[in-house]
């Protein structure tokens, strides 16, 4: 799943490009219990890792962010932080509902 499925495409003229105004993913919910990941030094700038680690893939790592108010990876988790980890069923619930490919 990659994230740019839920944004819109906009016709920029020249091209198309992802409308990252509009989009689905403030529509994500959790209905079932979620889970917590404690941020270890090697987690510092690596949402792919803590995803990796979590669901044995790097593809929800954006999905951490969101869940987590995580707008710069590279500045917004430190050593320590107790990261909401959603269910893979909301994930897949989710992608169901909102994408737009």
């Amino acid at each position: 799943m990659n994230r740019t499925s839920f944004y819109t495409i906009t016709d920029v003229g020249n091209g198309n490009e992802y409308d990252h105004l509009h989009n689905t993913l403030s529509k994500f919910t959790m209905t079932y219990p979620l889970s917590y990941y404690r941020v270890k030094e090697e987690d510092i700038m690596r949402l792919d890792l803590v995803s990796y680690k979590v669901y044995k893939t790097v593809d929800y790592w954006w999905l951490i962010g969101v869940v987590n108010k995580i707008e710069d990876p590279f500045n917004d988790i430190a050593v320590g932080d107790l990261l909401k980890i959603p269910s893979i069923f909301d994930i897949y619930t989710f992608y169901k509902k909102y994408s737009l490919r």
